[in-house]
């Protein structure tokens, strides 16, 4: 037997010979059916092969290590989350791709520590011996710990050290097991892929070539991909380890009640696979736009297994026109590879993927939340939206937001006749009571606790609230007027809650005034106007003076869109949505009423008629 592996041996034969009786017969009993005494029979088993002196080629090591660390990491995840039947079954994997590097490792040690000592046996077998005997003892919290700074560390350094020597490249079989899959499954996608590979090679070897895109290593060993557009570098996967990079994105986006999804970014295909991983039972739609990155992604990650099986559909969409007729038929599992969205050409469909990413990481971000608040915003509720009908009904309404232009006519509104309602969003609310101004009703939207601030110390206010199901839960637990809730499509909770009181379900848009624009259309007004809805950065300005933060950090660097009275205005993403969603709520043909835009101020919003709240108040109600 090699002198390592009786050295490693022989310190755990030494361990449980010197333990007490009682940890010895637990021991004994342990290894029956751990994978402890599996690792160990592995060690015995393979001495005779390693005496052989077999060397392992470098490329294939380095890919080994690349696949014991994933499996390294799956069991640390493993560990931490409480899943110790996972820890047992996969160690058994890790152990069989551990003798394997450690064959090539002892055997050719000298190549190892050409600069510096990489591999110094005993070292790692006291390693391994501690691994094994935490392993052994049930600590799984310690196993973990032991893994990931003792062994994973050891690894990448063995691959850096085989870059330094024998620079790796990707594996052969990869791309021609993704072509063989692409010929049975996907020829059409071939043809294009081939016509590329061509292209490249011919180009590559004059020195023409031009891609914007290349392979870069990382310390795990899995390449991650560099791509480069006008503003410099960028990455389509984590620079240290890209695999477990693509396991946190598959846990995040993996939805039990789902079994297809579409996914928009190919990348070099990581969280695709992790999503599989998770779920084999899931089909994926890939939608790709730029033939190099599908080129690349060929080259690197093996899919052929998933292409003939039919779990992953990949397509080559350069125009999106198939990806925009897919989402006309589904979004609810469509997801946004993020770093993808770069090597958009077309600024316009960049800017609505943008956009769709914005608003469904909100959604996700706010899950929680939305369970949270729910539970209690259904318990506090004196009445339903829909019975202030005869309130709403034949009125005109003024909602007025915090934007910065609010300064600048609202004062006008202590003037308005008793035929206008005055709808207060609730970060502008306590400005408008402190100014005398009467308010009919306040609405609030925003689930996070830190909007609290918008009520607080006006609890007693007997001005109605609407509040929505997903609002913070303070306002309906702790506001004193009489509260009416607001069900929004959308939101599973409050569809079944709406469903079984025959109640209306209300649009959402994204904010607290678009929001109130859906109650007020819904519920029959006159007519309706805003003030205060710059939806854009008025004089670098973020709100109107006395309701919430007033600078606005980083304006002048933003995209700029035509402002009511000429010229232009900084917006966020998220302003142009609200615009956006504004303009096509008024187009629908529920909307009888006139809609204006009183705000004096910020960005055009197509589909409002831009007037004076002066002008307003005195037209509107027959002055």
């Amino acid at each position: 037997m090699l002198w390592w592996l009786d050295l490693l041996l022989n310190r755990y034969s030494n361990w449980k010979k010197n333990c007490s009786q009682d940890t010895r017969e637990k021991v004994l009993c342990f290894e029956k059916d751990n994978a402890v005494a599996d690792f160990y029979k592995k060690l015995q088993g393979i001495a005779t092969e390693l005496e052989g002196n077999i060397s392992v080629e470098k490329n294939r090591i380095y890919y080994t290590i690349t696949q014991l660390q994933y499996s390294v990491n799956t069991i640390i995840y493993a560990c931490r989350t409480q899943n110790y039947d996972k820890v047992v079954r996969n160690f058994t994997t890790m152990t069989d791709l551990l003798m394997q590097v450690l064959n090539e490792l002892f055997e050719n040690i000298a190549y190892y520590n050409q600069e510096m000592e990489i591999v110094n046996p005993e070292s790692v077998s006291s390693a391994l011996e501690d691994i094994l005997t935490a392993q052994d003892n049930r600590d799984y919290i310690l196993v973990a710990d032991l893994l990931e700074i003792k062994l994973i560390p050891f690894l990448q350094s063995v691959q850096e050290v085989i870059r330094t020597y024998d620079a790796s490249g990707t594996d052969p079989a990869v791309w021609e097991n993704n072509v063989k899959a692409l010929e049975e499954c996907n020829q059409p996608l071939l043809h294009k892929l081939m016509d590329y590979h061509k292209q490249y090679e011919l180009e590559n070897a004059n020195g023409t070539w031009k891609g914007k895109h290349h392979l870069e290593d990382t310390n795990s060993g899995a390449f991650t991909m560099a791509g480069e557009d006008e503003k410099g570098v960028y990455y389509y996967h984590s620079n240290v380890d890209p695999l477990a990079e693509a396991v946190t994105f598959a846990r995040y986006y993996y939805d039990i009640t789902c079994d297809h999804y579409i996914i928009w970014g190919l990348g070099l295909g990581y969280h695709a696979m992790e999503l599989l991983m998770l779920d084999d039972g899931i089909r994926l739609k890939i939608f790709e736009s730029d033939m190099d990155v599908i080129y690349h992604c060929m080259m690197t990650t093996d899919l052929s297994v998933q292409l003939r099986a039919g779990s992953i559909s990949l397509e080559y969409d350069a125009d999106f026109s198939r990806v925009i007729q897919v989402l006309d038929e589904n979004t609810k599992a469509f997801i946004i590879h993020h770093p993808s969205l770069r090597h958009i050409k077309d600024s316009r469909i960049r800017k609505q993927m943008e956009m769709f990413f914005i608003s469904d990481s909100g959604k996700r971000n706010s899950a929680i939340l939305f369970e949270n608040n729910s539970r209690e915003n259904f318990k506090h509720y004196d009445g339903y939206v829909d019975e202030l009908r005869s309130d709403f009904e034949g009125k005109n309404v003024v909602i007025v937001a915090a934007g910065p232009s609010l300064d600048r006519n609202v004062e006008q509104l202590k003037r308005k006749p008793d035929n206008v309602l005055v709808i207060a969003t609730g970060t502008v609310f306590r400005k408008l009571l402190q100014m005398g101004i009467k308010v009919d009703y306040v609405i609030v939207t925003d689930a996070n606790a830190r909007v609290y601030s918008q009520i607080s110390g006006l609890e007693g206010q007997k001005i109605p609230m609407l509040y929505l199901s997903t609002s913070y839960k303070g306002f309906s637990m702790n506001y004193s007027g009489k509260k009416y809730l607001v069900c929004q499509n959308g939101y599973d909770k409050a569809e079944m809650l709406a469903e079984k009181n025959g109640w209306n379900l209300y649009e959402t848009g994204g904010s607290v005034s678009t929001v109130a624009l859906d109650v007020c259309i819904r519920l029959g007004c006159k007519s309706i106007a805003f003030i205060g809805l710059d939806l854009a950065y008025t004089d670098n300005l973020a709100h109107a003076e006395g309701t919430s933060r007033r600078i606005a950090d980083g304006a002048e660097e933003m995209e700029k869109v035509p402002a009511i009275y000429g010229g232009t205005v900084p917006v966020s993403k998220l302003f142009m949505i609200y615009n956006r969603w504004i303009a096509g709520r008024v187009k629908q043909t529920d909307v009888s009423m006139p809609v204006y835009d009183a705000t004096e101020g910020g960005a055009v919003i197509p589909g409002l008629t831009v007037t004076t709240l002066a002008k307003y108040l005195d037209t509107e109600n027959g002055v």
